[in-house]
């Protein structure tokens, strides 16, 4: 029997923390053991393979919308993946489902499908990073790698906001950026993060670092960033194609 003069002792809470989070990790990797790769489980979510490897280090954690996402394409439940409440999933139809096509069409092509972000990115004064994605649109696997060179898992898809890339990007035009393509090697579009903001523009990079942020409708001007700015940079990658209405 306890002693009630005697106080209890009990975990300090940064232990308690740190215990939830390897349970988390835990579960996060038992998820993506049933994935063909951890960035294709990610840029399903709606995330980056950066941002997700260090959830599965431990280095940081997901916020509430994006444990939902996770947890949603994961095909697991909310509670089970954040606190290990409930029965464990069946692996086995997780693992069917994760090494199935993407879709199926009424042809039998398998599709690639690409979250669609509500937020999109700026082509204008700057949006923030998106939030996960709502809905999801289908590519050919075939048509991706014969027009681009690309594997369709190295594409993601953005969404245009505003009018400063007009008239080539329109608002509300889907883009299929090039994951792979991130040292502004060419001249060209692409989408960038930078202080919070994602952002679509032609990028030229100078001899000093610094970069020339150039949009394409001439009621912008150009805007150069410092080579010490430039490292805050984060290259999402180079716009390849663009989608719109006429």
């Amino acid at each position: 029997m306890t002693n009630p003069s005697v106080p209890t002792k009990r975990k300090p809470q940064s232990q308690t923390a740190g215990a939830e989070q390897a349970g988390f990790v835990a579960r996060l990797k038992l998820v993506v053991a049933q994935w063909p790769s951890a960035d294709r489980l990610a840029r399903a979510t709606g995330v980056s393979p950066s941002a997700f490897r260090k959830w599965l280090k431990g280095e940081a954690e997901p916020s509430r919308d994006r444990l939902v996402a996770l947890a949603g394409t994961a095909g697991v439940s909310v509670a089970w993946l954040a606190q290990g409440e409930g029965p464990e999933p069946d692996l086995v139809s997780l693992d069917a489902r994760a090494r199935s096509p993407d879709m199926i069409g009424p042809d039998r092509t398998p599709f690639h499908l690409l979250p669609k972000v509500p937020e999109g990115v700026a082509a204008g004064s700057g949006r923030p990073v998106p939030s996960p994605a709502t809905e999801f649109i289908g590519f050919r696997h075939d048509w991706l790698r014969s027009t681009f060179s690309r594997e369709p898992e190295t594409i993601i898809l953005e969404t245009a906001i505003g009018d400063s890339m007009e008239p080539h990007i329109g608002n509300g035009d889907l883009l299929l950026v090039d994951t792979t393509d991130q040292s502004f090697r060419n001249f060209g579009v692409y989408v960038i993060e930078m202080r919070a903001e994602r952002l679509v523009k032609r990028v030229q990079r100078k001899f000093d670092g610094s970069l020339i942020l150039i949009s394409d409708n001439s009621r912008y001007q150009a805007e150069t960033i410092s080579a010490d700015l430039a490292r805050e940079v984060r290259v999402v990658g180079r716009v390849i194609w663009r989608g719109g209405s006429l």
